[in-house]
């Protein structure tokens, strides 16, 4: 008998402790139910945001609830059932009651939304709950490439991480659809009905681009469909359709062809025909006769001489002869034509000599020389070169933070990590070089929007090498290109900074040309508003080359940095008239390779 009354209460015990253990029979998103959204039951989170609301089904009370870290902010016992309100991105949550037992650590299958109201029913100390129930859901895994595809599952947009989305589904059929960016979607039907394993849905979007490879002679630019794509060379995605691939350099005349481009898994490679050179000729006479003639820096004989073959557009002209004073003009050559100069040249005076500089006083670094100017303290130093003036800003030195302060939005990785520089007082153009200036120093215009006033561009880093040695060569000046930090803290106003987003203002239009107001054109310089220290267009009109080659920030104090050793790309700032405002922030980084064009540059000293 007493082993009857031993097995009777293991049996009752063990019924006992089923009986009182915790079951969710289910846990879904109730997309018609907006009591969480709802004026007079709507919670807010202690960051100020709506809470999501768990309606827990349940005939019991006395239960307690845990979300882990992000925590409960509220409970409520309803008629038939708990109101559990908690914040955004609760993932699990732990249900507790004093007789009946603990469930730790629920899966509740998704990420709580804000505002949203969810259904959890709850099965707890009732005989049901020793039959086990029955599944009827599973997971649903869908495998995509690309990875960054986005799938819509019955309506609802899942998360993808590295290219795979999960969600726990209930058995039946479902919709699904995958697309991304330049890939034809996929849609389709799944069906979810086996409770042993998950439901796996491996999908590979199918390119819409084909590779396509762009080559031309000359160095001439390639347009493709009205946008430059690069010179000499580019090789790039293209989406099926016709395309009007053309060629183009300045003087000579376009080269244009239509082909159908169809998405392949091969690199379609197209040789473009160059541009046809356009030439006009010039009759060039002086007086007194016998001068040599130069044009864009090259001899073509002496006066009179009617020069042939030269190519369409502006050449600088210059005749020289011994006992006379050199006779400098800018000749416009047409197609077909014959253009006329006749030159008297002066008679040569003994010019004076010019008083010697005086040395300079302020400290510079040890590894820079002194400038060839002296820092008296004038807000600005005015220079000529012919009949051409242009000044350069002082900048009073000083330390700043140098990269993605807190004004700065959404800035890229390699403006980090945000560090302090100390700069020496140095001297910046009060503006982009201009192209008059640019033509009077290497006797021609490469810009592909012509107007003396507006600033150069289509320039190489090794092209302003150039420029800056022959013009430090006539005035006996040392300039040079700003470094990068030099360039920042101008355009941050230096030590009058107001903390601007762009360089001397919040508001982009106020104070650069860039893609929605300029037309897609570059324009006249300092025709927009300054910066604190009467400084013009460091945002927009025209990307600016700098000294220094690229690389990643230093995290330690700096003083006058010029940026790592060498590199491929050399850095340039300030972004143009084909930009978005947000390439025109102060803090934000270009850059390319030394060869590259379609920049300009502001000089420094």
């Amino acid at each position: 008998m007493k082993r009857f009354y031993a097995i009777f209460l293991s049996l009752l015990l063990a019924m006992t402790l089923h009986a009182q253990s915790l079951v969710v029979q289910s846990f879904q998103l109730d997309e018609t139910d907006l009591t969480a959204n709802t004026a007079g039951t709507i919670v807010i989170d202690q960051n100020g945001q709506k809470c999501a609301l768990i309606k827990v089904e349940t005939t019991q009370t006395g239960f307690s609830f845990d979300a882990g870290s992000l925590g409960v902010v509220k409970t409520e016992q309803k008629v038939g059932e708990i109101w559990v309100y908690v914040p955004e991105g609760v993932k699990r949550l732990t249900i507790s009651h004093q007789q009946l037992g603990i469930l730790r650590d629920y899966d509740l299958g998704q990420t709580l939304k804000r505002a949203r109201t969810y259904i959890l029913k709850l099965t707890s100390g009732e005989v049901q709950t020793v039959i086990k129930q029955a599944r009827t859901s599973q997971y649903v895994v869908f495998q995509v490439n690309p990875k960054n595809a986005v799938v819509e599952l019955n309506g609802e947009l899942l998360t993808t991480v590295d290219g795979v989305a999960t969600k726990m589904m209930r058995f039946g059929t479902y919709d699904y659809r995958v697309q991304a960016p330049d890939y034809l979607p996929e849609v389709g039907k799944i069906e979810v009905n086996d409770p042993k394993k998950k439901h796996v849905v491996n999908v590979s979007l199918k390119s819409t681009l084909s590779m396509v490879a762009l080559t031309v002679d000359n160095n001439a630019e390639i347009w493709v469909n009205g946008t430059m794509k690069g010179v000499g060379a580019w090789t790039g995605p293209l989406g099926a359709g016709t395309y009007e691939i053309e060629s183009r350099l300045a003087s000579h005349r376009s080269m244009t062809i239509t082909r159908d481009i169809e998405p392949s898994g091969d690199t379609l490679s197209i040789h473009l025909q160059a541009p046809v050179p356009i030439y006009g000729e010039a009759d060039i006479n002086s007086t007194p006769p016998m001068a040599d003639i130069f044009i864009d820096g090259q001899q073509k004989g002496q006066t009179p001489q009617l020069v042939s073959q030269l190519l369409i557009g502006d050449h600088q002209l210059k005749l020289s002869r011994k006992g006379y004073e050199d006779y400098s003009s800018v000749i416009t050559v047409k197609e077909g034509e014959t253009t006329s100069v006749t030159a008297t040249m002066e008679l040569f005076k003994e010019k004076p000599k010019p008083a010697p500089v005086t040395p300079v006083t302020e400290a510079t670094p040890a590894t820079e020389e002194a400038p060839a100017v002296v820092d008296d303290g004038s807000p600005r130093k005015t220079f000529t070169v012919g009949n051409i003036q242009f000044s350069l800003v002082r900048v009073e030195g000083g330390t700043f933070q140098m990269g993605a302060t807190k004004e700065q939005v959404k800035p890229d990785q390699d403006e980090y990590p945000v560090h302090p520089v100390t700069l020496s007082t140095y001297y910046i153009g009060e503006t982009e070089v201009t192209q008059e200036l640019w033509q009077a120093i290497m006797f021609r215009n490469p810009s592909q929007f012509k107007g003396p006033q507006m600033p150069v561009e289509q320039v190489t880093y090794r092209d302003c090498e150039q420029f800056i040695e022959k013009l430090n060569k006539k005035t006996g000046m040392k300039f040079r290109l700003p470094t990068e930090a030099e360039w920042e803290y101008a355009a941050r106003g230096g030590n009058k900074s107001h903390g601007f987003q762009y360089s001397g203002s919040n508001k982009a239009e106020d104070v650069a040309w860039i893609k929605d107001n300029s037309g897609m054109t570059t324009h006249h310089v300092a025709t927009k508003a300054a910066n604190e220290l009467g400084i013009y267009d460091m945002s927009g009109n025209v990307w600016e080359w700098c000294s220094d080659w690229h690389g990643d920030y230093p995290s330690t104090q700096q003083t006058n940095p010029k940026g790592p050793a060498t590199g491929p790309h050399r850095i340039d700032r300030g972004g143009c008239y084909a930009n978005p405002a947000w390439d025109s922030r102060i803090t934000n980084r270009g850059n390319h390779g030394p060869v590259n064009r379609y920049l300009g540059l502001r000089l420094a000293m």
